[in-house]
């Protein structure tokens, strides 16, 4: 049986997940010289051989997530609910790789296309998270430089990782940099400081060919802007927070991501701005062929476009 959007709902017989998570535990750790608990004696209590092979030493707290499981499948939008506090965001940091230093996975496994990627060292993280898996964070300003445009952060984006997004015909073509039109002299203090700002990004470089450029309008399109070449020359604190989202999430898009985390993006919004952004991804599923776990306490708004929704409850089990 279909949904509304042609996705299959509720049938995965036969289907290899895109991303399953076994029994994952999540503790506060430190990291020294030792030797695996010996289970039997339970010698070397309080270590633990870690994800990455090191010893582990695990704080004398409860742990922050315990035995955790669930699958996520090819296409499908999924949603993480439960109570502020239960651990749906340190499990989209966990997946991403993007733990803070001194929380790290004690057990369990988290398996992306088959492979466990709880073992992966920073660099292996990098390399998925250039290539596969995005999150977009709470705290969406924090994600971009606030002297620099929009434009010169994305550009860098798509010189790192997006091109392959961009049409073949706007690949070999374009390659000169967009003229950049003159300005009146600038009045005012916020003026002048753009003014200085575009000083200096001349300087450092930052602007987008003829192809980047259309295609950057394109992908701020696709995620709302009304008015992309606006939003390319502005800088991140003339934007308000949802825009600032928005921005980010069109970097994220630039790098074609195969799986896309949303941590809580219609925190703070009314009613009606929630419902556009729920729609919102619905249609980036479509557009970019997303797979899309959307992490949130507001259960019954994400139930309007989730494929299916998880409920996690303060002890970390989960629910279907």
């Amino acid at each position: 049986m279909k949904d509304g959007t042609g996705h299959m709902k509720g049938n995965r017989a036969g289907r290899k997940p895109m991303l399953h998570v076994e029994h994952l535990e999540i503790c506060r750790i430190g990291t020294g010289a030792g030797t695996r608990i010996d289970t039997a004696t339970g010698a070397e209590a309080g270590r633990k051989l870690g994800a990455n092979g090191k010893i582990m030493r695990i704080s004398g707290n409860q742990p922050l997530l315990r035995d955790v499981s669930f699958s996520v499948y090819p296409g499908e939008i999924v949603a993480l609910t439960g109570p502020s506090g239960c651990g749906k965001s340190l499990t989209a940091h966990a997946i991403s790789g993007m733990l803070e230093p001194g929380i790290g996975v004690t057990q369990g496994h988290m398996y992306y296309n088959g492979e466990d990627i709880v073992p992966f060292d920073e660099r292996r993280w990098q390399r998925l998270r250039r290539k596969d898996i995005a999150l977009l964070i709470q705290q969406s300003l924090s994600g971009l430089n606030p002297i620099r445009t929009v434009r010169a952060q994305l550009t860098d984006t798509l010189r790192l990782h997006g091109r392959r997004w961009m049409p073949p015909d706007q690949k070999e073509q374009g390659n000169l940099p967009r003229p950049v039109p003159q300005q009146a002299a600038p009045q005012g203090v916020l003026p002048r400081m753009r003014q200085m700002l575009s000083g200096i990004a001349q300087m450092t470089g930052g602007w987008a060919t003829q192809a980047q450029e259309d295609y950057l309008c394109s992908l701020l399109s696709k995620v709302g802007f009304a008015d992309p070449e606006h939003i390319l020359s502005s800088y991140p604190f003339e934007l308000s927070g949802g825009m600032c989202q928005r921005v980010l999430l069109a970097t994220i898009l630039s790098s074609g991501p195969r799986l896309f985390i949303a941590d809580e993006p219609t925190t703070a919004l009314d009613v009606i701005n929630r419902d556009k952004v729920l729609a919102l991804f619905q249609q980036l599923r479509e557009d970019f062929d997303l797979t899309i776990l959307l992490i949130s306490h507001d259960r019954q708004g994400v139930s309007r476009v989730a494929d299916r929704v998880l409920e996690m409850s303060p002890e970390g089990r989960m629910r279907e």
